[in-house]
């Protein structure tokens, strides 16, 4: 019996360490605009990337929400952010993203319900702003690694004022 519970938990730390694995490569990209590459290679089909209204604490469908993209609407950002057209992005900002406390929530079967900390430094134009908050993903997996269908970013901020906008992916 002890032997079950060493490999469950063994089997566990594996599992975790190839979800924090995969935030810290989804980072990265980000953080080097590789978004085209992100798209294409970390996002299921039916992907869904929403960011909470900051004075709303309410994640549920109705609610105000400041990005609530389904995969036609993130690909049209994207391309907007990688030619130039959204002028607070042009240059583009430097980034620097750091994750923390990775969760996994809970096993659906399916898919994995899993929570991080994140601060997302944003550097350009003269400014520099700090996004922190909390991120829920649905990591649905696919051979050794997963793919997101749902990417919900819930900042810890009562306002933007100090920040301006969103124009960079959270």
């Amino acid at each position: 019996m002890t032997s079950e519970v060493i490999v469950d938990e063994a089997a566990q730390v594996r599992l975790w360490h190839r979800v924090s694995q995969f935030l810290f490569r989804e980072a990265r990209l980000l953080d080097e605009w590789r978004l085209a590459e992100w798209y294409d290679e970390m996002l299921t089909d039916d992907i869904r990337y929403v960011v909470p209204a900051t004075d709303v604490r309410d994640e549920s469908t109705g609610a105000l929400k400041l990005i609530d993209d389904n995969a036609a609407r993130l690909r049209q950002r994207i391309e907007q952010l990688l030619n130039g057209e959204v002028w607070c992005e042009d240059p583009r900002s430097r980034t620097n993203r750091m994750i923390s406390n990775v969760e996994i929530v809970a096993d659906q079967g399916g898919y994995l319900e899993v929570a991080a900390n994140v601060v997302a430094y944003r550097f350009g134009h003269g400014r520099s702003d700090a996004y922190v908050g909390k991120y829920r993903f649905e990591l649905v997996p696919e051979g050794e690694s997963f793919r997101i269908r749902r990417r919900v970013v819930v900042l810890d901020h009562e306002t933007l004022v100090e920040h301006g906008k969103i124009s960079i992916v959270l």
